[in-house]
């Protein structure tokens, strides 16, 4: 059981080592941010009052989440305790004599130091998820905020098309309508331009008689002037005109007088007056020219006078004339301004409905980026839903994980004056964790040869199965184990197949049925402190090999008997102090198995095999350098009691480790130990003696994706002991992992 339940715990380790670094790299991509930019347009068209239709007003807006939500202390330890439960703490290996000490520094050192890596990354994990659970709640409400605003603008993008749409038939309408009220003012404009211009042609035709009227009345005034100036001149002379203009109405009011104002005797009066002319005889011929003159003047008065009638008659309708073409000329302007009044209009308005056009195909942009935003605001939700609930369910199941590991390991040896011998190893492994429960599967195929006869062996190997019960609390954890061995491995073995410790990864192939429950209690003085005790108890039933025999009775040998064993129970207690830094990890370990024995049997002989009681503290160390580099380093201190002194072995190593990048890392490990004192190998029937061995391990491990990665190691060891307990050799894996 002893190589065996090593084997399997280390395996456990990787397992665990791997899971942590997928769910690292996981978490450090998982978080993401949904940072979705959104335009915000408002349509505002207004017709009638309003001359021009309003522009659209573009808004940019960022859809913003919170980034952060603190937790409550006590729900934070509780889940930490929770995700910290399926610690590797249970894991390590159990230190019973060579093989577990150090039987196979290839794997066991590079498991526990994972695990140190590994529950450092899973408070660093923890942590993370917490704060991407919290985004993601802050990130959900946002995104239903943001999905009602979509709703919102699209309905206020859809209002705003329907009134785009509406303006625009407006516009339309409005067009057409000035347009036909352009149409009928040209018409009207060119009817207004006829009649101007047949108003100003009948002026036109009209003026000159005027003109020749206003010539001859100007010539019948010139006549008549010119008579007066004579007829005066001529009165002047005579004086007639001074008497008629000093004393005419003098003589003319006596004469009325004279005759008593009677109409009947105007000739009268008219003799009286003019009797002065008869006074003068020598001036008879002057006066008859003047009364000639006279004469002439009331002819003249009468032509002049009937001229100018005429004139005033054809001014008459001349004014008329004119004032029909001035109001035609009114009205061919006016028509002319409404034409120009119309046709700026129709330009406004062919601008409006240019306008309406754009507003309109802008809506229609602006509705179809609504809606496309809708979509991606209704995308968005259910991303962010999908995001805060697988959030939440990966914070309430935080180390849950199931997976498969196998690959291959080979070993090789020289040494002890016995030929070459190699072994051949595929492993294969499953393992489930839930909340409340760990499941674990461990088997394997392998083929085995020493190099002596009947040193071949091939087949299946034990197989291992464990089951946990996990019940957490704040500050304490305890968890129940049960670990069940299966011999499913080669049965009948000879004794010439088993080999010396730290050789190969099976020196046994099968022993036999074995139950170990466990207890184990983890008290947490901090996120990163803890002290863990476990016990348990392997109840172990028989099994057997075959093996060479002397019978000391007739003294003959025989090379293929039947050997019997019995082992006894064992029980096992531990306590482990663990601190789980940021830069730096630590575990001390003190462990102690009581003294068991194991009875044999053959047809030839009988007895026991003792182990005496086992102490054992470990101490292992990790410092990151920087974010590439970190050491490692371990020691070990162990005493076994027997009944010739006892046996001390001391241990220690010291490993670096380089990441070239996230996914890949390589790492280097030294390692030597001392074993002082006697013990016997019943496996081998020989005493062993003081030991000195040291091995340069090399691991490389490559993440395939974030599921699965390939883990290859390459061991070189020499062991100095005894001639028969001396060997070197290779020790080298490639192992695949996937989780699921």
């Amino acid at each position: 059981m002893t190589m065996r339940t090593s084997r399997k715990a280390r395996l456990r380790l990787e397992e665990e080592a791997r899971q942590a670094e997928i769910g690292r790299q996981r978490w450090s991509g998982l978080a993401f941010r949904l940072s979705r930019k959104r335009r915000r347009r408002l349509v505002r068209m207004q017709m009638g009052d309003e001359p021009r239709y309003k522009r659209f007003v573009l808004q940019s807006m960022r859809m913003t989440r919170g980034r952060k939500r603190k937790m409550r202390d006590e729900a934070a330890r509780r889940q930490m305790a929770q995700a910290a439960s399926i610690s590797t703490l249970a894991l390590l290996p159990p230190i019973t004599g060579e093989a577990s000490a150090m039987g196979n520094a290839m794997n066991e050192i590079p498991a526990v130091f994972a695990s140190l890596r590994n529950e450092r990354n899973r408070i660093r994990d923890f942590h993370a998820a917490q704060k991407n659970a919290a985004e993601a709640a802050q990130a959900l409400i946002q995104a239903r905020k943001d999905l009602q605003q979509a709703k919102e603008e699209k309905a206020e993008a859809e209002g705003s098309l329907a009134e785009a749409y509406q303006n625009l038939e407006k516009a339309k309408l409005n067009l057409q309508r000035v347009a036909q009220e352009l149409a009928n003012a040209q018409l009207e404009s060119a009817q207004r331009t006829r009649e101007a211009i047949a108003a100003q042609q009948a002026v036109a035709d009209f003026a000159p008689q005027v003109w020749s009227q206003e010539g001859v009345v100007q010539d019948a005034q010139n006549r008549r002037s010119n008579t007066q100036e004579a007829y005066n001149q001529l009165g002047q002379k005579l004086g007639h005109l001074q008497d008629e203009s000093d004393d005419l109405e003098e003589r003319i009011r006596k004469a009325w007088e004279s005759v008593g104002y009677a109409q009947n005797r105007l000739n009268d009066v008219m003799a009286m007056v003019n009797r002065v002319q008869a006074i003068n005889p020598d001036q008879r011929a002057e006066e008859l020219q003047w009364q000639a003159y006279e004469h002439q003047l009331e002819s003249l008065d009468g032509e002049v006078d009937a001229a100018e009638a005429l004139l005033d008659s054809l001014n008459s309708q001349l004014e008329t004339l004119e004032d029909a073409k001035s109001e035609a000329e009114d009205a061919e302007r006016e028509a002319r301004e409404l034409v120009k009044d119309l046709t700026r209009e129709q330009n406004e308005a062919a601008k409006d409905l240019e306008d309406s056009k754009n507003y309109a195909v802008e809506a229609e942009n602006w509705q179809a980026e609504t809606r496309q935003e809708l979509m991606n605001a209704e995308k968005n939700l259910l991303e962010t839903q999908n995001w805060q609930e697988k959030a939440a369910y990966e914070l309430a199941h935080f180390g849950e994980s199931r997976g498969l590991g196998t690959g291959f390991e080979y070993y090789n040896w020289h040494g002890a004056g016995l030929p070459a011998g190699h072994q051949l190893y595929q492993p294969w492994d499953f393992y489930m964790t839930e909340k409340k429960w760990d499941f674990s599967l461990s088997t394997g195929w392998l083929i085995s040869d020493t190099g002596l006869k009947y040193g071949h062996v091939s087949g299946w190997t034990d197989t291992t199965l464990g089951i946990t019960y996990k019940n957490h609390h704040q500050i304490n954890d305890v968890h129940y184990k049960l670990d069940i061995n299966v011999p499913t491995g080669v049965q009948d073995a000879h004794q010439n197949a088993m080999m010396a410790d730290n050789l190969a990864g099976f020196n046994s192939f099968s022993e036999g049925w074995q139950f170990t429950p466990e207890i184990e209690a983890t008290h947490r003085f901090t996120e990163r402190d803890s002290l863990t005790g476990r016990l348990s108890y392997t109840f172990r039933r028989g099994y057997g090999y075959r093996t060479k025999e002397e019978d000391t009775k007739t003294g003959s040998t025989y090379p293929d008997v039947w050997m019997a064993l019995s082992p006894h129970n064992r029980f096992r207690q531990e306590v482990e102090y663990r601190h789980i830094g940021d830069q730096q990890q630590l575990s001390v370990k003190f462990s102690h198995i009581n003294a068991a024995r194991t009875d044999y049997c053959t047809p030839y002989s009988s007895g026991r095999y003792e182990d005496g009681e086992d102490w054992t503290l470990q101490l292992y160390g990790s410092y990151d350098i920087d974010a590439r580099n970190s050491w490692q380093y371990y020691l070990w201190g162990n005493y076994q009691a027997g009944d010739t002194g006892g046996t001390h072995r001391y241990y220690g190593g010291l490993g670096w480790t380089h990441w070239f990048d996230r996914k890949q890392r390589g790492y280097v490990l030294f390692s030597y130990g001392e074993r002082h004192g006697q013990s016997y190998n019943w496996r081998l029937k020989h005493w062993d003696g003081d030991r000195h061995m040291k091995s340069l391990v090399l691991g490389y491990v490559y993440h395939l994706d974030d599921r699965s990665e390939l883990h290859a190691k390459l061991e070189r060891y020499n062991i100095q002991g005894s001639p028969s307990d001396s060997y070197h050799g290779w020790k080298m894996s490639l192992l695949w992992n996937k989780s699921f």
